[in-house]
């Protein structure tokens, strides 16, 4: 049995486009790693580069596509590109056979208008628009960020929507229903002023969709389950004001997401201080409000969307390779409320010794021992240390 990851990314590029380079670079280290920082905390996603020709070839070498269960394929689309014949051939014959299944995906990159023209099969696809750049020279203010923003997105759709591509039973050409943002937030302080600003921007600029409060819920429904449902399908901005502790609400809008492993980003948005800090909101990734600085807000909460979805499915594909039977998979590193819930999991199983699995990195010895103290038959493990049961086995 080989390992499959849940999601390869193969970025493909003329050699002679001089961004082509830097750009993948960037991709990579947002997907993938930071090479400069390989400990740190990453997506982990396998980032593939399709450039150089091959041997004995014009063009780059083939994709594998039965290396991952699902495979994202992102061109940059250059001037350069466009008037080599074997690189239009290649990337065509990339996008046709793509169009056999809905597990693999193209994401051509327009670099200069040209991209729209140069392939009448790649024309009847929807670019990512980066020629709206006057120029790469602001590449660092505005390109990069639309780039990873926009595929991000799309990586986001396309895991989310695993288990009906699974089945096949959606038409090849569908496109995944669009990530939604659930922004919880207290109405109680100016705060909500900026919430609503933040929702206008993800309406105005983005693909997501948004709920927001109760103008979102359907007449005669019942306000606490829609609010409930609305959070499970959902990944929570929390817009930390003042006063969002102090509301009933917004403490039940997080416990849920928490309770459903729902991912979670912290806005922080305290101007004056906090009579109570609500203690469940902690392990999560937080950002601090400023200059209305909401594409940051949606790339950290889509990063976290995608992170949460990979990272769990890859676990459990790391653990049928090596035949390891986890009791529980989680898609955060583990906390005494994730505690909570694993108790009660136990109860429905004889097992004594309960294994549960995070992503990586480890946590520290001293975060490790609180959660030994509650009780020493449960063990937390990581991917990466995996084999070491193994080797205590044999």
């Amino acid at each position: 049995m080989n390992y499959k990851s849940p999601l390869n990314i193969y970025i493909i590029w003329h050699p002679n486009y001089k961004d082509g380079k830097e750009i993948s670079q960037f991709l990579y280290t947002q997907f993938c790693r930071d090479y400069k920082k390989p400990l740190l905390r990453s997506l982990g996603i396998p980032v593939y580069f399709r450039s150089v020709p091959g041997i004995d070839s014009d063009s780059p070498h083939t994709i594998n596509y039965e290396e991952a269960e699902y495979n994202a394929i992102i061109p940059l689309i250059s001037d350069e590109f466009c008037i080599d014949k074997k690189y239009m051939e290649y990337i065509e014959m990339i996008t046709e056979e793509c169009s056999d299944s809905n597990k693999n995906k193209i994401f051509p990159v327009a670099i200069n208008k040209s991209a729209y023209s140069f392939s009448q099969i790649l024309s009847e696809i929807n670019f990512i628009r980066a020629d709206k750049f006057a120029s790469l020279e602001c590449i660092n203010n505005d390109f990069f960020p639309y780039l990873k923003t926009s595929i991000l997105h799309e990586l986001c759709r396309i895991l989310l929507n695993m288990s009906s591509a699974i089945d096949e039973k959606e038409s090849l050409y569908s496109s995944p229903a669009p990530v939604k943002l659930f922004i919880s937030h207290s109405k109680h302080d100016d705060t909500k002023n900026e919430a609503l600003k933040f929702r206008d921007f993800i309406n105005s600029n983005t693909q997501l969709k948004t709920f927001f409060d109760a103008n979102d819920i359907a007449y005669g429904s019942n306000f606490g389950e829609e609010i409930k449902r609305s959070v499970k399908d959902s990944a929570l901005v929390v817009f930390q004001s003042d006063s969002y502790s102090e509301r009933e609400w917004c403490r039940i809008e997080v416990l849920t997401a928490k309770s459903l492993g729902c991912p979670v980003v912290i806005v922080n948005a305290v101007q004056n201080g906090e009579k109570r800090t609500f203690p469940y909101m902690g392990n999560y990734p937080s950002i601090r409000l400023c200059d209305n600085n909401f594409a940051d807000i949606v790339c950290l909460t889509l990063e976290q969307v995608l992170y949460n979805k990979f990272t769990t499915k890859m676990i459990d594909n790391v653990t049928d390779f090596y035949k390891i039977k986890a009791d529980s998979i989680l898609s955060n590193s583990p906390e005494l409320f994730t505690f909570l819930q694993l108790k009660e999991e136990k109860t429905n199983t004889e097992r004594e010794f309960h294994l549960t699995i995070y992503p990586d990195p480890p946590l520290g010895s001293e975060e490790m021992d609180v959660l030994n103290k509650m009780d020493d038959n449960f063990h937390f493990i990581t991917p990466i240390a995996l084999p070491s049961i193994l080797l205590k086995n044999e």
